[in-house]
């Protein structure tokens, strides 16, 4: 990636301090001219170099590290150092870097957390022993002028990180790299995001025992206490960051949905758990049937897991199905859920507000799993629903390993179709099932996507020829950087369902097997910038359209908004 060079910039900060600023370091690039009006002669080698001389060491001390845990600890401590250089590396190392500062291994990092935490770290934590404070606290990262406050919050509590729980202050990390992705995806100017670690306690006894864990060491806050210390958040969040984009991001089951009910309204907001995934989900399906020539309307769709995630998926193509001419009941009926308990259905103990509009009636039940199904009590298991319902899609978001087994493919499979299977739990060792035994179990005929990045698998072709499949991965970055840059940039009031719905035909029309069912369910990292932009723009175009854009008031006003506050990892010429 080439760089636009930046504006010209005046700072007062002189010598160490110059260089203890990280979004005004620039190392061994600062010119001569720099060096001696801004005090840094003696503080730096003789040598100016290139930024593109200042990746190429990056690179090469990247490579030489022996773990990829090593790496990110590299890679947070050169963001803590040069925002500019940490970004441009990324930009011109995707591939290479965006599976240390994501998925996966920033879940192995957050499990580290207690052990390996460095002070500051960058982003705020409000705990709730402070709620009475919190608009003073969020003041001390926010506070200034108005137009310097930030444009985008990425908040997560820590109870669901990825597929390994309650991780407590951990979970910082979490906002930290998705903030990274929405700089390199999208261009989100750096300066104008800010992790937010919602710290309400921790139930995991490990992180309760541990001298070392830096966050608060109490349980979790529960019903009505956990709900007024969020109403204190958005309520400092509107005094403070006023208009400010809220990104939620792994809460618990029990919280996603109800958190972003309760708040969608109030301030512009999603959740990436619940919106963010079931789009990239729902674009990576349509594409695979617009490939294989086949509608959704007529698709039998089973999930199996049914928690945020699972639950979010199903109400997106819920609304899909609906869109593409079914009724509210017959597109209910074509989506299956499955928890620990079995198939979902009207006696499940426990039904979730998300999974109650998908459970499966009595009748319903008796017609497909014949009069000794129960009517409460556990439902059918995932092998005997594959064999009932025969369906041409099937979801993973369980964090049940291998619970994709062979049996279960072969009943996916026992029609001759091409079943759309998309394994989603993360991180790697939670898999359903990996695309190699897929496509082995299937002889190659599954269209396959997955949560966490795996290699190509060779396997059978469609004429019986051997051919490498290259696996895409069903990465929310395809979504949620140009999502939320979409709406940061024309100022929307609200995240609607519409622009989410934009965001995803954006991704389904740039996915290869759109048009070639062998081709990758996903498009390569590579591409996550020129995606994010085309998702960016649809997003952008569609607040508009609903009058819900503050900053652009036709579509041509909303792309050159995006154009004017995308940031670039270039230098800036400093000036005293």
């Amino acid at each position: 990636m080439v760089a636009e060079p930046r504006r010209q910039r005046s700072t007062t900060l002189r010598g160490a301090e110059l260089l203890n600023d990280p979004l005004l370091n620039k190392g061994t690039a600062f010119s001569r001219e720099e060096r001696r009006a801004l005090g840094l002669e003696a503080l730096l080698p003789w040598q100016v170099e290139t930024i593109e001389a200042q990746v190429e060491r990056c690179r090469l001390a990247f490579g030489a590290m022996g773990s990829d845990l090593e790496r990110y600890a590299y890679l947070q401590t050169l963001r803590e150092r040069n925002v500019t250089l940490f970004h441009r590396f990324l930009a011109d190392h995707i591939e290479l870097a965006m599976p240390i500062v994501y998925t996966p291994t920033v879940g192995q990092a957050i499990q580290h957390f207690s052990h390996t935490y460095r002070s500051p770290s960058q982003g705020i934590y409000l705990a709730a022993t402070q709620q009475e404070r919190l608009e003073e606290l969020l003041a001390q990262a926010c506070g200034g002028p108005a137009d310097q406050a930030p444009d985008l919050l990425l908040v997560t509590d820590a109870q669901g990180i990825l597929g390994i729980g309650d991780q407590g202050v951990g979970g910082i990390q979490i906002c930290q790299g998705k903030l990274a992705v929405y700089t390199l995806c999208a261009g989100l100017d750096p300066a104008r995001g800010l992790p937010v670690m919602l710290d309400v306690g921790t139930d995991r006894p490990e992180l309760l025992a541990d001298p070392c864990y830096p966050g608060l060491r109490r349980p979790r806050l529960q019903g009505e206490a956990y709900t007024a210390f969020l109403d204190r958040f958005i309520a400092a969040v509107q005094t403070v960051c006023p208009g400010a984009l809220v990104h939620w991001e792994d809460f618990g089951a029990a919280h996603a949905r109800p958190v972003l009910e309760a708040y969608r309204h109030r301030v512009p907001s999603f959740n990436d758990d619940i919106q963010g995934t079931s789009s990239v989900a729902a674009a990576a399906i349509l594409a695979g049937l617009r490939g294989l020539g086949r509608p959704l309307a007529d698709q039998q769709i089973v999930i199996f897991g049914a928690g945020s995630a699972g639950c979010g998926i199903a109400e997106r193509l819920w609304r899909l199905l609906q869109r593409q001419g079914l009724s509210a009941a017959e597109a209910a009926d074509r989506l299956w859920l499955i928890d620990r308990d079995g198939l979902i259905h009207a006696g499940s103990p426990g039904l979730s507000g998300g999974a109650r509009p998908f459970a499966k009636g009595p009748e319903l039940l008796a017609a497909r799993f014949g009069a000794t199904a129960a009517a409460d009590g556990p439902g059918p298991g995932l092998l005997a629903v594959i064999e009932a319902v025969r369906p041409g899609v099937l979801i993973g978001t369980s964090t049940a390993a291998g619970a994709f087994d062979q049996a279960v493919v072969e009943a996916l499979c026992a029609d001759g179709g091409r079943p759309i299977v998309l394994p989603l739990s993360n991180p790697t060792p939670l898999a359903e099932i990996t695309p190699e035994n897929l496509l082995r179990w299937s002889r190659g005929q599954a269209l396959v996507a997955t949560g966490s990045p795996f290699p190509p698998v060779v396997c059978a072709g469609s004429a019986g020829e051997p051919i490498e499949r290259v696996i895409g991965q069903c990465n929310n970055c395809f979504v949620f950087p140009g999502l939320g840059y979409g709406a940061v940039a024309v100022g929307a009031t609200e995240v609607s369902d519409a622009m989410i719905d934009a965001s995803i035909e954006a991704l389904a029309g740039v996915i290869p097997a759109a048009t070639d069912p062998d081709a990758p369910l996903m498009p390569p990292l590579a591409a996550v910038q020129a995606v994010s932009r085309a998702v960016a723009e649809a997003v952008a175009i569609q607040a508009v359209r609903e009058g819900l854009a503050r900053r652009a008031a036709t579509p041509e006003a909303a792309l050159a908004r995006l154009e004017a506050c995308r940031w670039s990892p270039a230098y800036a010429e400093l000036q005293g």
